[in-house]
């Protein structure tokens, strides 16, 4: 058996690793354009503050021919599905195929001699040209732009953030949790700002914002060599011995919606499936709630499941410290959005321990629980630890309260 992998990202090196594990006679030829090897895109903003960017790569080319899987440093140009073919540098058949391509930056103004920030070369880029520059200009308030904003404020960048939602990390946060979370960080960010173009260093969006380098963060667009997005199912079959995984597909999440992949830890994940099925073997994706983190200005930021706009549903928000008022511990926000059955569908954290938070809500979301379980359920106690009822339980409690 042959199979070919195109892309060596999350979704793509992962594939390989679980296609040799599932299969140690097949025959594996993974295609990486990039040619760092399988390295951490979440960790990008480390390098741009001054983290060597060979410590981010997981899974140098080296590792993956020690695995005896055929590493290739070449652009796949066009899949042929018809004819089992992929062409790089020569054209190559396949048993089975593995589409994992990722995406590209999206820019939805017209842009010239911009910065973005999806691929190593671009953090690489991005270094390059801070040596020469003392301000810069994010565009995008979601993770990506956040993140890398911080990182240019350490290396002592002057940052300014544009953001066209009214409020920041608009696909993670309600605007009330959005709100505080923009509290607690030490940016400027301007909101309400719909640019329209950018050019010379120069956004205009109504006024000019000039600085000497311009960063665009405003999301990612599926890349397929012949166009397009793939849709898969929970198995990553896309069609007669192709499957594809990453954030170039297309899947349902756990509330039936069709999303795109934009997420690392689904492309892992789908990743994973993906190539145990190409080399025989039988797995299925859990379907998505989109657990999300991060770590700004550090402070602890997650969510998951549906956000407040999404559902015609009730909330319920806990606001204070992570331990017994006697303890002086950090603070912390919890909100938890329920159905209106009561039925647990979503999360937001901002403070110490949110991400634990998250994950914790995200297992009650699977299980269908209902907020009046959640806040009877026991939780660890002890006073240098946590509280005898803990923020989830009392963000519950209060939905609870309104439903009745």
């Amino acid at each position: 058996m042959r199979i070919v992998i195109v892309g060596c990202g999350a979704a793509g090196g992962t594939a390989a690793q679980f296609a040799r594990k599932t299969s140690r006679d097949a025959e594996i030829v993974l295609y990486d354009g990039e040619g760092y090897g399988q390295y951490a895109k979440c960790a990008l903003p480390f390098v741009l503050a001054g983290m060597r960017w060979e410590d981010i790569v997981e899974f140098p080319p080296a590792w993956f021919e020690r695995q005896r899987i055929t590493y290739k440093n070449e652009t796949v140009t066009s899949i042929d599905v018809k004819r089992n073919t992929v062409t790089g540098k020569e054209e190559e058949h396949y048993d089975v195929l593995i589409i994992a391509t990722g995406a590209m930056p999206a820019c939805p103004f017209e842009a010239e001699d911009v910065f973005f920030l999806r691929r190593l070369d671009d953090a690489l880029a991005l270094r390059e040209a801070m040596e020469r520059a003392q301000s810069v200009i994010v565009i995008g308030a979601g993770l990506v732009g956040l993140e890398a904003a911080e990182a240019l404020m350490h290396e002592g960048m002057e940052v300014t953030v544009l953001e066209y939602m009214p409020h920041i990390l608009p696909a993670m946060f309600d605007r009330d949790m959005a709100e505080y979370a923009m509290k607690q960080i030490d940016m400027e960010v301007v909101l309400n700002c719909k640019v329209e173009k950018v050019a010379h260093n120069t956004v205009y969006a109504g006024e000019k914002y000039r600085a000497d380098m311009v960063m665009v963060a405003a999301g990612n667009v599926p890349h397929v060599p012949d166009g397009g997005v793939m849709s898969v199912d929970a198995r990553c079959h896309a069609h007669d011995n192709v499957y594809a995984a990453g954030d170039c597909t297309k899947i349902k999440d756990f509330f039936g919606r069709d999303i795109t992949v934009g997420l690392g830890t689904i492309a892992a994940r789908q990743g994973r499936v993906a190539g145990i099925n190409a080399a025989g073997g039988n797995d299925a994706l859990l379907p998505p709630v989109l657990s999300k983190t991060t770590k700004l200005c550090g402070v602890e930021m997650a969510s998951v499941g549906l956000l407040g706009h999404e559902i015609d549903g009730v909330s319920g928000r806990y606001a204070g410290s992570d331990l017994p008022d006697y303890m002086n511990g950090d603070d912390l926000v919890v909100k938890v959005i329920a159905n209106k059955k009561g039925i647990l569908v979503g999360g937001q954290a901002v403070g110490s321990g949110a991400a634990k938070i998250i994950d914790r809500l995200a297992l009650a979301i699977y299980n269908r629980m209902n907020v009046r379980d959640v806040a009877r359920m026991e939780n660890a106690y002890a006073p240098a630890v946590a509280p005898t009822f803990d923020a989830v339980t009392i963000a519950c409690s209060m939905v609870e309260r309104k439903l009745k």
